[in-house]
């Protein structure tokens, strides 16, 4: 595809880089605000990779390395298609984190997680629960560094139109609190909406717990010494639990309450490895001027 007139950012996050290249710098302006959370400007990181996003008659059409990964897109379409490919590149080359596709808030400095892939419903129960006074972490991936903390992935909350397509809500201050610290993780709860569901969380056993997270572990397969190493640290003062559910907003409250009580039973080794953690998740830091190539 033709490179004359394109408006180029360049950026990285989490030790990756990425290349977005569009033309219009409306449609560019709009793919920053769908960067990973706390990228940056600049060609650091390796690997790379190249995103290309052109208007063509019957609307946008969005490339990656020369392969077309949609077309006839409208604006939102293709910056989610963006999001989804760059997030999940990032995802599966990062050596700072292992990432896990969670929803992910706390309650009394320690995380609950709730495993599972876009479309799952995370976003929808990590809502409900900023909204009984849970601190938001992240709506997608939980960050776990090799102490098995988990560290903020602090992007605004992804909620779908009645069209299908995402648009992006930001957790202000006056809705919940966001997280800034590692935390270990508390709680690990396999949940999913069931009309007229009853909320009944059962014990997991440590190998089902491990199994949860670890099928939902984005570089299982690329790094697994390192992933299992990682989990076994992360789950060591964790429980677990599985239910069905009704509405998010109805077991909110219950959830929060789960967790505050298995919160109390934690090991005290956790408290342990947060004290002993020196390094911090990089502060976000936004803007970047257009150039044309």
């Amino acid at each position: 595809m033709p490179r004359r007139g394109l408006l180029t950012l360049h950026g990285s996050a989490y030790g990756v880089g990425f290349t977005v290249r569009a033309d219009s710098e409306a449609l560019l302006a709009e793919a920053r605000v769908h960067m990973p959370p706390t990228w940056h400007p600049g060609r650091a990181g390796r690997p790379r990779r190249e995103y290309v996003l052109q208007h063509l008659r019957d609307g946008v059409v969005v490339t990656s390395e020369g392969m077309p990964l949609g077309s006839g897109l409208s604006h939102l379409g293709a910056l989610d298609v963006l999001e989804s490919d760059l997030q999940l590149f990032v995802a599966q080359h990062s050596k700072a984190f292992v990432f896990v596709h969670a929803g992910v808030v706390a309650v009394r400095g320690r995380a609950i997680l709730l495993p599972g892939t876009s479309g799952a419903g995370k976003t929808t129960l990590v809502r409900a629960l900023l909204g009984a006074g849970a601190t938001y972490y992240s709506d997608e991936y939980a960050l776990l560094d090799g102490e098995g903390l988990v560290h903020p992935y602090p992007r605004a909350l992804s909620v779908r139109t009645r069209g299908g397509e995402k648009v992006r809500m930001p957790v202000t201050k006056g809705f919940a609190p966001s997280g800034m610290r590692p935390v270990p993780v508390g709680v690990v709860l396999l949940t999913e909406y069931c009309k007229g569901g009853r909320w009944k969380p059962q014990p997991l056993s440590t190998g089902e717990l491990a199994l949860a997270l670890l099928s939902n572990t984005v570089p299982a397969r690329e790094r697994p010494a390192e992933v299992l190493a990682t989990l076994a640290r992360a789950i060591a003062g964790a429980q677990g639990f599985r239910s069905v559910r009704g509405s998010a907003q109805g077991v909110a409250k219950a959830v929060t309450r789960l967790a505050a009580r298995s919160n109390r039973s934690g090991s005290v080794r956790a408290d342990v490895r947060l004290s002993r953690l020196r390094a911090k998740a990089p502060p976000p830091r936004r803007g970047l001027r257009a150039s044309r190539r």
